[in-house]
């Protein structure tokens, strides 16, 4: 990956991010179990226009639900934080065929940078569907199950990740004027003629693994949804306002705060805060049901240094190793990539933000906080699920299988492109 340590221009926050009161349907999506299916579903439902703003774009298969749309006559816009060979190509060959393509104002932008990585999920729809997820367009975080929940028989593994649509013009109407908004940043400093010419950078490498061997405990469907009252839906970004809005939301839990992220950085200022919160929370609730399913350490010298985290997690925020911390099982699922917070049942955060300083105070990052017990309910049983079998010590890396070329020919194997392993 490019170095996402370069000099930043100073970004102007978002004043004002309204609280949308969605009356649309909702649909509740998972990886590796639903994601394709409904993704498909609604982009080939566009009339008009799709806008996608993403971190990662790296499959065929959605590359040519894009190519299908332009075929239809469906305007397509593309902002992308391009950080590899293949993504360039797919970018280029998008733009060839009239796809306005244009690089996200990144760290791995030529031409000016105003966040360390563009590291969020959108597509905006029509005007009125709007998709906010934590994975990206990579076959592990929405792998090729054409029936929506899967089928056991057939079933393609992939990472743990979550997403939401949303049918609304107002919200639809918010983040498409985000996304184009950052587009102009690009656009500005780097004149049209520009936008085509890419350096060739210094690339993370791509892993090979063995696939998992085992599907999840069970499968699930999206689930689409029809309330009969508003529901309240609010906007959560970086850097503009996860750090104003979600520590209070950990907080004021008092029944439940169940989390899945790809991993939580508890020595990082902006991440002790959100651990403190959660502290706060449970001094005032010592009965508070905390429990927290992490993601893969892809290299061995992270076990040390992961033995440090959770040491640190338990000495200072009273968090424990299998009763509130667990890994995600790596016998069913190639990584946990998912960035999830259900509070109490009753709300919940979708989102893109990893928990690190970058990923909740200087990315752009996107998420939606859902205040909706009901589907708040299908996130939890998917959580249930994974809780089960998540591992309960630390995975060692140390440990992992080593995969001969009679492993590849058989096809026992997963490409786990860099951008979902590597840290922002």
């Amino acid at each position: 990956m490019v170095p996402r340590n370069c000099g930043l221009e100073e970004y102007k926050k978002i004043k004002t991010i309204p609280t949308v009161e969605v009356t649309g349907d909702l649909i509740a999506y998972a990886s590796p179990d639903s994601t394709y299916a409904v993704t498909r579903r609604l982009l080939d439902s566009a009339k008009k226009e799709i806008i996608i703003g993403i971190y990662d774009f790296s499959s065929d298969y959605m590359k040519q639900i894009v190519l299908n749309a332009m075929g239809r006559g469906v305007k397509v816009s593309l902002m992308l934080d391009i950080d590899g060979k293949k993504e360039e190509q797919l970018f280029e060959e998008l733009a060839k065929f009239g796809c306005k393509a244009v690089p996200a104002p990144s760290c791995a932008s030529d031409n000016v940078s105003y966040f360390p990585s563009s590291h969020e999920k959108v597509i905006v729809i029509d005007g009125t569907w709007t998709l906010v997820q934590s994975g990206n367009y990579s076959n592990n975080s929405i792998p090729f199950n054409e029936k929506d929940g899967g089928d056991p028989a057939n079933f393609v593994k992939g990472n743990r990740d979550m997403g939401v649509a949303i049918r609304s013009k107002p919200l639809a109407e918010f983040f498409a004027k985000v996304l184009r908004s950052d587009m102009k940043l690009e656009l500005d400093a780097a004149g049209a003629q520009a936008l085509a010419a890419r350096a060739r950078r210094k690339r993370e490498p791509d892993l090979v693994e063995a696939v998992p061997k085992l599907i999840p405990p069970k499968l699930f469907p999206s689930k689409t949804f029809n309330p009969t009252n508003k529901i309240r839906v609010t906007p959560v970004l970086t850097p503009d306002n996860y750090m104003d809005v979600i520590p209070g939301f950990l907080e004021k839990a008092t029944k439940s705060i169940l989390i899945e992220q790809q991993y939580i950085r508890s020595t990082q200022a902006n991440i002790i805060k959100l651990l403190a919160a959660i502290k706060t929370a449970k001094d005032k609730n010592p009965k508070l049901d905390v429990r927290i399913i992490l993601g893969k350490l892809f290299d061995k010298e992270d076990f040390e240094k992961e033995k440090k985290n959770v040491a640190n997690m338990k000495k200072n925020f009273g968090l424990e190793l299998e009763k509130n911390v667990r890994y995600i099982d790596l016998k069913r699922f190639v990584h946990c990539h998912n960035k999830l917070i259900i509070v109490d049942g009753e709300a919940v955060l979708v989102s893109s933000q990893n928990w690190s300083n970058p990923g909740v105070g200087a990315n752009r990052e996107a998420g939606v906080l859902v205040r909706y017990p009901a589907i708040a309910r299908y996130y939890a049983d998917i959580f249930e699920s994974d809780w089960s079998t998540a591992l309960k010590q630390i995975p060692n890396p140390a440990g992992a299988q080593t995969l001969t070329p009679q492993s590849l020919a058989k096809g026992n194997f997963v490409e786990v492109v860099a951008a979902d392993y590597q840290e922002v």
